[in-house]
């Protein structure tokens, strides 16, 4: 867990987890949260969605690998959310457009563009993205190697597809999904489209019942408020994601 957080404060890192020691998902933390030898190995970058807790270390990540690797790394995500981001940050303005800049010939970045429920193998890795309720185009994902799988919405609302999904998936080890807002901020959890206890709560029924259920997002500000009411659920599925520590499916 390099970051969970839904903000940034001191002590709270931008959303981006580690996967097999090889796949990043998402770009919140991708630069602060690894070594520069860690991030030359990356396999891959998966994005869910353009919104910008979610890639802000995206063009950290590209300078910090240029010449410390000999094939491109691939940012995979939705093709109008890879679009968004080079359009607004890859761009030649804001930051370089590491698209066209290479060493040796080869690209440092290559922009992979992915369709909903179409499986795609990074290394010993296969993702799958269902689209989620979110602002935009987003993506959730079901995640897999040979021995186990993870589920992830994202950033969402209640949603519908990726626990049709879900239930489909042999060996389902672990569901990350969000909660953002304490209850007495429903309406704009559901104008914003993300979820509070509350929500997330009737959100479960939809989910495969007996899987660990990890929770990420939650915004600074809220934290504690929120917390506490997702204690008070007393599901005991439901645990809270904590930055730095390492999870083992």
């Amino acid at each position: 867990m390099l970051g969970c957080a839904g903000g940034k404060a001191p002590g709270c890192h931008l959303t981006s987890f580690l996967i097999n020691e090889e796949l990043l998902l998402e770009g919140g933390s991708a630069a602060s949260g690894l070594s520069i030898e860690e991030q030359a190995r990356l396999t891959g970058v998966v994005v869910s969605h353009a919104h910008l807790d979610h890639i802000a270390e995206l063009p950290y990540l590209a300078d910090n690998i240029f010449g410390l690797r000999e094939d491109s790394l691939k940012i995979i995500g939705a093709r109008d959310v890879l679009e968004q981001i080079q359009q607004s940050i890859f761009n030649n303005a804001v930051w370089p457009d590491f698209c066209e800049i290479c060493h040796e010939d080869t690209p440092i970045l290559d922009f992979s563009a992915i369709d909903e429920m179409e499986t795609r193998s990074l290394g010993g890795i296969r993702i799958t993205p269902y689209a989620v309720d979110h602002k935009g185009t987003t993506f959730g994902f079901i995640i897999q190697d040979g021995n186990s799988a993870l589920l992830y919405t994202s950033d969402t609302g209640p949603t519908e597809a990726i626990w049709r999904g879900a239930g489909e998936v042999r060996n389902l080890r672990a569901i990350i999904t969000e909660v953002s807002f304490p209850d007495r901020m429903e309406e704009l959890a559901r104008m914003t489209k993300h979820l509070t206890p509350a929500m997330l709560h009737a959100e479960m029924k939809k989910m495969p019942p007996g899987i660990p259920v990890y929770i990420f997002h939650i915004k600074v500000q809220y934290h504690d408020e929120t917390k506490g009411e997702i204690k008070a659920l007393g599901d005991p599925r439901i645990n809270i994601l904590e930055e730095g520590k390492t999870y083992r499916l």
